[in-house]
């Protein structure tokens, strides 16, 4: 299968998550193709997991001024700033597609092995420590799930999907460094002697994750359908208070 790959692009909160529903949106309504995308964020951004209570939010003083959205797949927030994010999108009749665990254990073998090649020994967490159970604070750094990828108990990947008729989406985040706003997450170059411009991970964790999922990455611009659809999205769900204070 082919999977088209964007350039790497910073945004903010709402037009980063319009656009991936977008790729979801299109490979719904044509499972012939994949799609792939790494990004940034052009604000520091908390994106609430999608069954999060905003009032948990308002809870925090130190979320008050920050840059907000809520994301469509689920888990736990998560603050952007030091880190590479990436969104897949595979038709529902991909090989990975079901269990749901599986994507999420190919997406973070690939990624281990992206680590482990620049000498950061990185691992599944349930295979760290098998007898754990999964924590889910606020905070998705701050817990622990078993397909969560860990090095020396420091959480790296997370992932969360969203499904729907015709095709899966997947966000994961590679915390690259410490932030300020979140003192207590350290990031992959906390850990080792190497890069935290995510920039510098883009081209390879895109190239080396879709070869490794099976797919042939084709570079590709966004079409103008899909541009459309995340002007749209965009307006009427990711800026709109009704989405982000939903729950």
């Amino acid at each position: 299968m082919i999977c088209r790959v964007l350039p790497y692009r910073v945004a903010d909160g709402p037009t980063n998550m319009a656009l991936d529903e977008a790729m979801l949106e299109h490979v719904a309504r044509d499972p012939s193709e994949a799609w792939f995308r790494t990004y940034g964020w052009s604000v520091p951004t908390l994106s609430l997991g999608y069954f999060q209570p905003w009032a948990e939010v308002e809870a925090e003083p130190r979320w008050r001024n920050a840059a907000k959205v809520r994301r469509a797949t689920g888990g736990g927030a998560i603050w952007h700033e030091h880190e590479l994010t990436f969104a897949i999108v595979i038709p529902s009749t991909h090989p990975l597609a079901r269990p749901n665990t599986a994507l999420y254990r190919a997406v973070h073998r690939a990624t281990a092995e992206i680590l482990a090649a620049h000498g950061l020994d990185a691992r599944r967490h349930g295979d760290v420590d098998p007898a754990a159970e999964a924590s889910h604070p606020f905070l998705c750094f701050a817990g622990r799930d078993g397909e969560d990828l860990v090095a020396g108990g420091v959480k790296l990947v997370g992932s969360a999907q969203r499904r729907r008729a015709g095709a899966v989406l997947q966000h994961s985040s590679l915390l690259l460094r410490r932030a300020a706003a979140v003192p207590e997450l350290p990031g992959a170059a906390d850990l080792a002697d190497l890069a935290d411009d995510p920039r510098a991970w883009s081209g390879v964790v895109a190239d080396r994750l879709v070869r490794d999922l099976g797919m042939d990455p084709i570079p590709a611009d966004p079409p103008d359908d899909m541009l459309t659809d995340a002007l749209r999205i965009e307006r009427d769900v990711y800026r709109t208070p009704g989405w982000n204070h939903k729950r």
